[in-house]
């Protein structure tokens, strides 16, 4: 077991069982504790190199916080979320997905995209930046939506839909096509858009410790954190959700996300979408920071001695959604499957629209009329 993340599961009599997530990435908060928070704000971008520009910002806000000040959001910082949101949910769409079914990565064209997304300096290149995202969506990524003069109604047209919109929308359409992938009566809760009040309240002892880092709840129940989490209110993604195709659901609910993104980038700050970062005091003393990013919730909790870090803890999406008993342990057991292969692809379908931000292996188990 190489990856950090280790997917496994058993194969018995047609069905897939026994699923769990071992996630054996070390907690890395500790690194920034001693450091002054300067340093930790360069550090944490450094150790959490896939969504760095978040990691940076909660260190700075839960430091203000702390310290007996308050966290101001700017539209830059809006920008900047925005645009490493834009770029991670590019990388999946148009690296990831098109393998999973057997299509070519996108590279060209990701990193024509990226080059452009790069250079947004200003309020200026950023409004501009923003709309030529928006055109992706509309014309590549959406394009069987935008091009019809009515919403599907049925998952046959949506499919068909789908398909007449590029590489992800062919995604899209199989993944609907292979039909129905959550086998719960009761799906693990979605967790919507909260203030950071709401965690801070509900840490256990006042503090994320390492057991709550590892497997994080709400009151002791598991949730789903991401973009369907904060997208399930969309009427096609909610279509999805009801007919019991969340993977294509949680696909779907990304490019949706991007064009949210995009409209951050070109209006920052709006009054009517949800805040990305907000600040709660502890009530041990210290601050959480929430941010929501690419993958979902993070949280950033830290406290102060002077201006040197005296403690910190990091709750990030993956241990929501990959936690003993979450999301993926779930909804990855109990459906049918034909043979170890077809298993394993599912497995990894589930895993790639979860979206971990560590490397993972799936291995499942084919059990024998000897294990039986």
């Amino acid at each position: 077991m190489n990856a950090p993340l280790h997917l496994a599961a058993t194969l018995s009599s047609g069905r897939v069982t026994d699923v769990h997530a071992e996630n054996s990435r070390p907690l890395a908060a500790q690194l920034l504790v001693g450091k002054t928070v300067d340093e930790a704000a360069r550090l944490a971008p450094v150790v959490f190199s896939l969504c760095g520009v978040a990691q940076g910002v909660a260190v700075k806000a839960a430091a203000d916080v702390a310290g007996g000040g308050s966290f101001v959001m700017t539209a830059e910082i809006e920008r900047a979320l925005s645009l490493e949101a834009i770029k991670l949910h590019l990388w999946r769409l148009m690296l990831d997905w098109p393998v999973l079914f057997g299509r070519q990565p996108e590279r060209a064209r990701f990193a024509f995209v990226l080059k452009r997304l790069d250079k947004v300096t200003d309020a200026r290149s950023a409004y501009d930046a923003g709309g030529e995202v928006l055109d992706l969506v509309a014309r590549e990524l959406l394009a069987g939506f935008m091009n019809s003069l009515r919403e599907p109604r049925n998952l046959s047209e949506m499919a068909d839909a789908c398909r007449r919109s590029g590489s992800i929308g062919d995604a899209l359409a199989r993944l609907i096509e292979a039909g129905a992938s959550d086998p719960l009566e009761d799906p693990v809760p979605l967790l919507a858009p909260l203030p950071a009040s709401v965690f801070a309240d509900a840490l256990p002892g006042g503090w994320p410790d390492a057991d709550y880092c590892r497997a994080p709840h709400l009151s002791g129940d598991a949730y789903e954190t991401g973009p369907l989490a904060r997208h399930v209110n969309n009427p096609l993604v909610a279509r999805l959700v009801v007919q019991r195709h969340r993977i294509a659901a949680r696909l779907f609910a990304r490019v949706v996300e991007m064009s949210d993104c995009a409209s951050r980038l070109r209006h920052p700050l709006p009054d009517d979408m949800p805040a990305l970062v907000d600040v709660a005091p502890l009530a041990g003393g210290g601050a959480l920071a929430r941010i929501e990013t690419a993958r979902g919730v993070l949280l950033h909790a830290l406290r102060l001695d002077g201006d040197t870090v005296a403690d910190y803890a990091i709750v990030a999406p993956t241990e929501w959604n990959f936690r003993p008993g979450g999301v993926f342990e779930q909804e990855g057991a109990g459906w049918a499957a034909t043979d170890v292969a077809y298993a394993e692809w599912r497995l990894r379908a589930l895993a790639l629209a979860l979206d971990p931000c560590v490397l993972y292996d799936v291995a499942v188990t084919e059990e024998t009329a000897a294990d039986a």
